[in-house]
């Protein structure tokens, strides 16, 4: 399983360095679970036991059923790997494991009709491209504009916030807050593909590169020098994937939005109006915090805003509990998400905060969810959305 391609690593080499500290049952799945295969350590296991020690074909597909389940129960949010005292590259193995799986045609249904939705139509949800902008037509926004104009900022939407009703608020508030802070800038429009965040994570580098090819040939064409995102998965993409199969042709400054608005705030460009009373806690998500160490912008702009109540989750920054619907485990097993879900839910009707405030379109539904199943009355936003309140828009 070496490969000289730059994403891939040596499985065999690294499967072997593990010294079954059993540090990595901090894993949300095993934690539900609690079978050794689903232990990371176990996964580790299996791997070998696939590629070494199993030469019949027969024992083999025993093997990998299990291998298989175990690597796409994983939610990916590196909670293992951030522990790991051999420093073993776990994500990247687990993202080779499921590249293997494809190449045995051992893919979920689910699985494969988003994969083949997002290479036939550049989205998630396999709409329209002409339908990319429609956000703005129900914020009341005109956006023509905006739309491939020369600027050396993008913001780009991200599927969800292009296609989900349920992230409706979240690009029309980011848009209001550039506005606000009346900075230049551009979007993508229907050239916008998405980021590839959901290939990647199962494994799908060929067709992800293809659409990181296009996304930097439209940022090119523009002039674009920073990009602004409100979405971990793209955050997440164009900070650690894309640098590692563009190699140096990408050289984009990229910003989650909390960045950007902790910058505009120390700038004096954007300033807080209005007096927000609820209690407000914040979640990491694991693509931000574990995946990008990014800890300090999202509090930072929450804190400075006037009158704020803010209280920490008990589990927080790289400790951060996992809200189960990464790693694309929504399209594998629904109801194991619900269940690591509900840990995060009970420490949030603990912490009594009445807003739950997040940066990842996965989380926000998750935990939105999570919190009309449980029946609390807490309201769950994206982080572009408090802002925009607390600048009186």
């Amino acid at each position: 399983m070496s490969s000289s391609n730059e994403w891939q690593v040596d499985i065999i080499d690294a499967v072997q360095k593990c010294v079954y500290c059993g540090y990595c049952a901090v894993c949300p799945t095993f934690r539900e679970l609690k079978w050794e295969t689903y232990h990371p350590r176990g996964i580790l296991d299996q791997i070998k036991m696939y590629f070494l020690e199993t030469t019949k074909e027969e024992l083999k597909g025993d093997v990998s059923k299990s291998l298989f389940d175990s690597i796409f129960a994983c939610t990916m949010c590196k909670a293992c790997e951030n522990i790991c005292i051999a420093d073993i590259p776990l994500l990247k193995i687990w993202e080779q494991i499921r590249q293997e799986s494809f190449k045995r045609g051992r893919w979920n249904p689910a699985l494969l009709s988003l994969y083949n939705k997002v290479k036939d139509t550049q989205n998630i949800f396999g709409l329209p491209k002409d339908e990319r902008v429609s956000w703005a037509d129900l914020a009341n926004m005109v956006m023509t504009k905006r739309i491939q104009r020369k600027a050396s900022l993008a913001y780009f939407v991200g599927c969800q916030a292009s296609y989900s009703g349920k992230m409706e608020g979240v690009a029309a508030s980011v848009v209001k807050i550039l506005r606000k802070t009346r900075v230049d800038f551009t979007i993508l429009g229907d050239e916008e593909w998405c980021c590839g965040s959901p290939v990647f994570l199962a494994g799908g580098y060929s067709v992800g590169k293809s659409f990181a090819k296009h996304n930097l040939d439209q940022f090119k064409k523009l002039g674009v020098k920073r990009i602004v995102t409100a979405c971990a998965g793209c955050y997440r993409a164009f900070k650690i994937v894309y640098p590692r199969i563009l190699g140096d042709k990408w050289d984009l400054e990229v910003l989650h939005i909390s960045e950007l608005v902790a910058e505009l705030l120390e700038q004096n460009k954007l300033k807080y109006k209005k007096t927000i009373k609820e209690k407000i806690t914040f979640k990491d998500p694991c693509e931000l915090v574990r995946h990008c160490g990014l800890i300090e912008p999202p509090r930072e702009i929450i804190e400075k805003i006037p009158g704020v109540r803010y209280e920490e989750l008990p589990s927080n920054c790289e400790e951060a509990l996992c809200c189960g619907g990464g790693g694309l485990l929504k399209l594998n097993d629904a109801d194991l998400v619900r269940q690591i879900n509900t840990r995060l839910i009970e420490e949030i009707e603990y912490s009594e905060a009445e807003i739950v405030v997040n940066g990842c379109p996965t989380c926000l539904d998750t935990i939105q969810q999570g919190v009309k199943k449980k029946g609390l009355d807490v309201e769950v936003i994206d982080i572009a959305e408090l802002v925009r309140r607390a600048i009186g828009e």
